[in-house]
């Protein structure tokens, strides 16, 4: 399943390969991605700007529910809700999604974006429409 979505990543998403998003564990209800600090990623203080960090969040929690959809379902983030803890400057980032709720129409998964010392950064909730 990991080198499905990997190869539909790459061929459908261009947006993670410019940021450098790759997927770390993926299974059913569940994803892992991350992210490494590069200086383009950055706002003006050098840290890991708040769109990189808010665009690893989005893409684990879609990856999480994508695992419980049939093929032919197609997928798109509806309303995305994060909290920053904590900055992070000059080291990789890991994304953690769980799908909390999956029904018909709507699933909700749960990120948590932890530092590479496993400090939470930030949390996010993902709801996506599924059609």
């Amino acid at each position: 399943m990991k080198e499905e979505l990997q190869r539909k990543l790459a061929k459908d998403t261009p947006y993670y390969g410019h940021l450098g998003i790759e997927i770390v564990e993926i299974r059913e209800g569940y994803a892992k991605l991350r992210l490494d600090f590069e200086d383009h990623l950055t706002h003006p203080y050098g840290y890991f700007h708040g769109g990189a960090i808010a665009s690893l969040a989005d893409s684990t929690g879609v990856n999480a529910v994508l695992t419980l959809l049939r093929e032919d379902d197609m997928i798109a983030t509806l309303e995305m809700k994060i909290n920053y803890f904590v900055p992070v400057k000059d080291m990789v980032v890991y994304a953690e999604g769980r799908v909390v709720h999956k029904g018909k129409k709507f699933a909700v998964a749960e990120v948590d974006v932890k530092d590479i010392n496993g400090e939470l950064t930030a949390k996010a909730i993902v709801t996506c429409a599924i059609s």
